[in-house]
Order: structure tokens, then sequence, then C-alpha cells
């Protein structure tokens, strides 16, 4: 049961001030009470579990950890800051998700938090369960609010990290102030919702918020294509560095806003960008863009169309920007008509350009980045201590030892090296950690299921990356024993990317049509899959399938996907089905390369396609050989949005379907 601790901080005004502590949490109601505005409470360093923390306060009182980072809250413990003038400081809150909420929240219920600060604290490594349920670190209401010198590391969940709200009475014109803090890497969420920052949405657009945003360093937070979204009115965006951040500065919704003196450090990174802008009178002065190789939404300067009789929520005109005294410099793109489509045909109106410097060089003398660090984030947080590197164990293994009971054992960096032979499964190998199963030189084992019950050959879970290379996986029966569901899969709803390498192996002799040899299932996401040199026989199922995510909000299981050099043969389902529904574009992928492959008597019922691709956003499919392959409907059937960059070239097509796409 979560422990509730509640610090009712209500003062009279007083002249003198003192430091109380330390003290336990389940002492700091008496200490508390005592209290007089100016006073410091320390709390007693220690690790606190499932502690729902909710202070309030009337008058200038600090609440601190005895050492910086030494009270840690873990578990179901949450923040509640309300009232006036409370500063909180030094706490570490790691590992905690509380189910509801955000793990700090500036409001307690409906009372809500005035001139309070959050400062010195970190929030690391809080996440719930499954990556596709929202949570957020911060969410600050009410006004004079600060948010300082913090670190906020290890998000990987849908949700905004730090939201600015405005949905409650007394929330706008805030006056906010969000500085000096270190926003650490975020990675590719794959998905809309996964802002860095986003100050108001679509429904307060047009109220203003005039919140700060200074002096941050956004260190490749990836999660979407707007690392900061603005979805309100005269807010300031200052001096804040975003590094190699594959996103922008949206200033999504609302007018008066202004992006002034930030940098944004590229180095070449995909899809790095710098401010993309909506709406009206929007200021974009003094800023650096270097090296920045994003286009279209992720430009580094993208000025928006917009759609007539625009709904708040969709693209309203984009009206006299001024754009002054900006350097670009080696930056892949600036676009004066993103979106430019059906929908969205109002061109922006009344831009100045006025002493803005572009160059195809780099010339600007940019931070490294130890000192980007400098006067940002806790200082007493040092993130995590510097791992040694992986060496990698070789075990050598023969078809008596036990697979199962040895990867669930395995350490970072085990390399499996199988002898020939048949290695039976009575359950899934499962994947926790990075590691490598491989045949041995000039060997051919040969992997078959022999369970009780269904399971898949081999799981990835949380935490696990897998090479395979060179075996063979079976389907076929055997009396008594059930089917396996696949021969390599992720476990369900997990948590942290992952990386699959398949090479030189084989798939064959799965008789049910619901065994699919490779897949990726619904709220799981690979930075990388590649499958070379494999050959997929005798299926009546798909051969490759990525297409759990049919929710048709832009999710996608996979960013880069690589199938090169494969073979497929006798295929009843499809042999390569990768999905992204939906025509959300906050992400840049999934990247899909299907190169030299070729496809024998593949998927010939009706309607059927031996390739189907949606929404993949870069997609080349070159140098394939389709043969009695696709005859009851196509060989590539597309689902394809105009702005979304396909290559098909150089393929054949004998006794086969043809290309269905929207070109």
């Amino acid at each position: 049961m979560v422990k509730r601790i509640f610090f009712i901080l209500a003062f009279a005004l007083a002249a003198c001030s003192c430091v109380r502590g330390p003290v336990s949490p389940d002492r700091l109601q008496k200490a508390i009470a005592s209290a007089m505005p100016g006073d410091t409470i320390f709390v007693r360093d220690g690790i606190y579990s499932d502690c729902e923390l909710s202070l309030r306060t009337d008058g200038p009182v600090v609440v601190s950890a005895q050492s910086p980072g030494g009270v840690v809250f873990t578990g179901k413990s949450v923040l509640r800051i309300s009232g006036n003038g409370l500063e909180v400081r030094d706490f570490l809150f790691r590992e905690c998700f509380a189910g509801k909420g955000a793990v700090v929240e500036f409001r307690d219920g409906d009372s809500l938090a005035h001139g309070c600060r959050l400062t010195s604290c970190v929030i690391q490594d809080c996440n719930p369960q499954h990556r596709d349920i929202p949570f957020s670190y911060v969410s600050i209401y009410g006004r004079n609010n600060r948010v300082d010198h913090c670190s906020f590391m290890g998000k990987l969940s849908l949700g905004v990290t730090l939201l600015v709200m405005l949905d409650h009475e007394g929330c706008d014109n805030n006056h906010h102030s969000i500085d000096h803090n270190i926003f650490g890497p975020r990675p590719v969420y794959g998905s809309n919702g996964s802002e860095t920052i986003r100050v108001g949405t679509s429904i307060q657009c047009m109220q203003n918020s005039r919140t700060l945003i200074a002096d941050n360093l956004f260190d490749r937070c990836n999660g979407e294509v707007e690392v900061v979204s603005i979805k309100s009115c005269e807010n300031t965006i200052a001096r804040n560095v975003f590094y190699e951040c594959q996103g922008v500065l949206a200033l999504r919704h609302g007018d008066r806003n202004i992006a002034e003196e930030n940098m944004f450090l590229g180095h070449g990174v995909r899809n790095t960008g710098g401010i993309r802008i909506v709406g009206e009178d929007q200021i974009v002065r003094r800023n650096l863009f270097y090296s920045l190789a994003g286009e279209r939404f992720f430009s580094a300067l993208a000025l928006m169309y917009g759609v007539p009789n625009s709904l708040p929520n969709r693209y309203m005109q984009v009206k006299n920007t001024i754009i002054q005294d900006n350097v670009f410099e080696d930056c892949k793109s600036i676009d004066f008509s993103t979106g430019k489509d059906f929908e969205r045909t109002l061109p922006p109106i009344g831009t100045i350009w006025t002493g803005n410097t572009v160059s195809a060089k780099r010339s600007s003398a940019v931070p490294a980045f130890s000192e980007l660090l400098v006067n940002r984030g806790a200082d007493w947080y040092v993130g995590e201590e510097q791992k040694e590197p992986i060496i990698a164990k070789m075990c050598n293994l023969s078809p008596e030892d036990n697979l199962p009971a040895l990867t669930d054992e395995a350490a970072s960096g085990t390399v499996f090296i199988l002898e020939d032979g048949i290695y039976p499964l009575e359950r899934a190998m499962e994947i926790k950690v990075p590691m490598e199963i491989r045949a041995a030189e000039g060997a051919s084992p040969k992997m078959l299921f022999r369970g009780r019950k269904t399971d898949n050959m081999i799981t990835i879970s949380d935490g696990g990356s897998l090479i395979v290379r060179g075996i063979a996986f079976s389907g076929e029966a055997t009396p008594g024993k059930a089917l396996a569901k696949s021969m390599i899969s992720t476990a369900a709803d997990m948590l942290q990317p992952y990386t699959l390498i398949v090479e030189n192996c084989s798939f064959s002799d799965c008789g049910q049509g619901g065994f699919i040899p490779i897949r990726g299932l619904k709220g799981t996401f690979a930075d990388t899959v590649a499958i070379r040199e494999c050959r997929f026989s005798s299926l009546s199922g798909d051969a490759v399938n990525y297409a759990d995510e049919t929710e048709d909000k832009g999710r996608y299981n996979a960013d880069d996907m690589f199938i090169e050099n494969c073979h497929f043969e006798r295929i009843l389902g499809i042999p390569i089905n990768i999905y992204r529904g939906g025509s959300d574009e906050s992400t840049a992928g999934p990247y899909v390369h299907i190169n030299n492959c070729s496809f024998y008597d593949c998927c010939n019922k009706v309607r059927g396609s031996v390739i189907r691709i949606t929404g993949a956003q870069i997609l080349d499919i070159r140098n394939c050989n389709f043969v009695s392959s696709g005859r009851g409907g196509y060989s590539v059937r597309l689902d394809d949005a105009p702005w979304e960059k396909l290559d098909i070239s150089g393929n054949s097509f004998k006794d086969s379907g043809k290309i269905l796409w929207n070109r």
C-alpha cells in the first residue's frame, strides 16, 4: 500500500528562520508544524519507497535532502507541490511510477502552486511497465513557478517529459521559468505524443502562457519531431542548446512566440532539425543552426502551409514571421512550403527575412559537449558509472545442452556457438541481454520446438538484443508436442528498444497460418532489424511481420529495417508485411530497405501481396525478382502518402502481380 506522507505547511508571517532536521519522512509532519517562514527542513538521507508526498506552504520554506542526492524516492513515489513559496531541492526520484499523473506535479488536487520551485533534483528511469502507457516526469500548474538545474534522464515511454498545463483557472499568463536543466537522451519512440517539453494544447492555443524556456540542454531528445512543442501564445525560448536532437522546436499552435539565441547542433545526424513555424507574429532571431540534416518537418527552418478555415488542432496560416540575424551553416533544408498538400494550401505571408547568413560550410566555433554541461542540470548528479566494455564470453554448445536455461542466465555479450546437430527446445530461449547465437565454423545446427504448450523458439525481452547467424529453424511438428508461435519474436509490450540481426539462417516448414518466423509484436520497438542472406520456405503464414500496430495512430514496430539478399519460396502468407498506419507526421520512420531478394511461388491467393508496406516514410525495393508470385493480387502493394520517399527500381516480374501504389 502506498504510504501517504502529507506535509501541511501553514505558517503565519514571522521574522526568524532556522534549519530543521534532518528528519525521516515519518517525522516530517511534526517538524513542519513548528516551522517558520524562511526555515529549511532537511530530510534524512535514505532510500524511501512508495511515498506519496504532498507539500503545501503559505510562506517561503525550503525542503531539502540532507545531502544532495542522498534522499532517493523509488517505487510508487510521487511529489505534489501546492500553495505559495515552497522550494524543493536535491532529491533523486529513481524508477518511480505511481500509475497516474506525473512524478512531480505543481498541484495537489485542485490546489495549485504559485511561486514554487523545483531545483537541483533528478528524475531518472521513471517509466511504466509498457511503453505505450502515457506518463510524464513533471507537470507545472499555477503561476510563477520555476524548474531549474534539474536533470531528467531515462525517459522511454509515451508521454511528454515536462508539461506546462493551462487547463485550470489560474494557469494562463503564468510566467513560469524552465531553465538550466538537462534533458537526457530519449530514443525514437515511433509515434506522436513523445515530446520533451510541451506548453499548452491545441485547445488552449489562443491563451497567453508567457512561459520562459531558457538555458537548457536537450541532449539527443529524439522521441518525436517536436522536441519542444509550443501550443500557446507569448512564450520565450532562449539560449537553449539542442544537441543532435532528431527533431525541432515547434511553434505548433498559438502566436507571438519568440525563439532567440538558441543553438541547434546537428553534426550531420539524421533528422536533426531547427525551428518549425505555424501561426502569426512569431519571431526567430539570433539562432545558430549548425550542420542539420533534417528535411521537411525536420528542416533547419520550416514554415508550414496552412489549412483554410483551420480547426485549432490543424494548421493555422503562417503570417508576419520575423526571421532575423540567424546563422545557418551546413544545413540540408530551409523550407518555406513545408507540408503543402491537398489540405494545406495557404502559403506563409508577410514573412520578413533580414540579416540572416546561410553558408554551405561550417565556420562557427561550437562548444564541446563538456562545455554544454556547465551550470546545467543538478551539479551533484554524475549519471551512471562508466561501464566496462563488454568482453564477449564464448560458450561452445552441443545438442545435449539446455539452451533456454543457458540464455536465462547469460551475461551481456555472451556468444553461444552451436555445434552440428538438432537442438530441441521445450520452451522459449529468452533473450534478456545483448547476445549472439551462431553456428560453429562448418556446422549446420538445427532448432526444433518440442514444448508441451505453445511458445516462441526465441523471445527477445526487455533489455535484450540478438544476433543470430547460421541457424536452421524448422517448424516441423512432433506427435504429442505443441507447435511454436514464432521462431524469433519479441515479448509483448516491451519498454526498451532492441536490435535484431539475422544472417545466413533458414526458416522452414511452418504449417499454420499464425506461425510467423520473425515478428515484432504490438507495443515493441526495434531501432534496427537486419535480415540478410536468409532463406524462408514452406510457410503457411507470413515470413517477416512487423505489422501489429493497427490502430492508425502513426505507431510502428521498427525504425530501420533491412531485408537483403534473402530468398522466399512457397509462402502462403505475406513474405514481408510492415505497417505504419494513420497520417500522423510526428516521426520520420520507418526506413525500409528490401534489396536483392527473390520470391518464388509466394502469396498467390486472391487479393494477396508478396510485399505489403503501409506508411513507410523511406522505402526502397530494388533489384528483386518475382517469379510466379502475387498472381491473385500484387507483387508489391503499398499504401503510401505523397511525402514518402519511395524508390522501386530494378525489379523483375515473371508470371507475377505488379505494383499497386499511389504514384
